[in-house]
């Protein structure tokens, strides 16, 4: 895929060195015909470059670099006293980067970044990591250029996780894109406002969101194994099933003129996944302006998730 131009497929994809990034293949049906009309509009408008695994860790947020072992949140809901606040003891929890050290190369396999503010000399730093045979000048022109929001893959990440658990690595390709259009569908936070996702309630929410909207692509076989692949991860992660059972209570339904009732029969989704992520965009899009209360509700929101995902 490196050396040749993709005419056919409505993404620009680009190799940035990768030499795994020649397994992609952006031209299946499938991976198109599984996306609605919001996800859609995202996929066309973002370019996807493909990466190797020094690439991705030079690219991923130090600030991001957090994650939640399953085992020990189950743990701690047991031995918890009435008094604790489960919240409190993650954020002290999350700072023993052994959990990260766990979940590191699973949670870097992909990323939906925005690349406003980058140095030429930064992305230059990336392009040394990849190997060039696997990179066209095209790509390297597009990534020095580019001033938006781009989803990085990492390939050789998405086929060990494939060769791992003994599954496509098509399909885990097609679930981690989705997972970071589902980052960009909520991508509604203004620029210097307060971002939620990095405090472990936001990113609780916000995972499990974008879990549940790269689930929602897929049926019968295919959805039980990308259950499988959602099985591994950590635990913000698991409650992609659980924001579908699960309503906020927060009035934005309200400010959209219609009833909770009328908004789901409209939209004939028989659960609540949607209308919270309608919930969270317009949260995260008056964030500035957002009541301490309104705030309050996400963390008591994020926690139910957080216990229905490991439960």
């Amino acid at each position: 895929m490196n050396q040749r131009k993709m005419t056919d497929i409505p993404v620009q994809v680009y190799n940035l060195g990768s030499p795994a990034g020649t397994q992609m293949d952006f031209g299946r049906d499938e991976l198109w015909s599984r996306m609605d009309a919001e996800m859609g509009f995202e996929a066309v408008s973002l370019p996807v470059f493909l990466v190797n695994p020094h690439q991705m860790d030079l690219i991923y947020p130090s600030e991001y670099c957090r994650a939640l072992d399953p085992e020990i949140v189950r743990e701690l809901l047991l031995s918890m006293q009435e008094e604790d606040d489960l919240l409190d003891i993650l954020v002290r929890r999350e700072e023993d980067q052994r959990r990260w050290s766990k979940y590191s190369e699973m949670v870097t396999v992909g990323l939906y970044l925005k690349l406003w503010n980058w140095s030429r000399q930064r992305r230059e730093a990336v392009l040394e990591k990849g190997d060039t045979s696997m990179r066209t000048a095209e790509a390297e022109n597009a990534f020095l250029n580019h001033r938006a929001p781009a989803v990085f893959l990492c390939c050789e990440r998405i086929v060990d996780w494939a060769n791992l658990l003994g599954i496509s690595h098509h399909l885990v390709m097609d679930e981690v894109y989705y997972h970071e259009l589902g980052h960009a569908i909520m991508d509604t936070l203004p620029d210097g406002a307060p971002n939620p996702y990095l405090e472990v309630w936001g990113r609780i929410v916000e995972e499990s969101l974008a879990n549940a909207i790269a689930y929602r692509c897929f049926a019968g076989k295919e959805a039980r194994q990308v259950q499988r692949i959602m099985r591994e991860q950590p635990a913000e992660y698991l409650p992609y099933l659980a924001v579908g059972r699960l309503l906020v209570a927060v009035d934005w339904l309200g400010g959209l003129g219609l009833s909770e009732h009328h908004l789901k029969a409209l939209l004939h989704f028989p659960q609540y996944d949607v209308m919270n992520l309608v919930a969270w965009k317009a949260f995260k899009k008056h964030r500035r302006t957002a009541d301490q209360y309104v705030e309050d509700i996400w963390k008591d929101f994020a926690k139910h998730l957080l216990i229905e995902g490991v439960s």
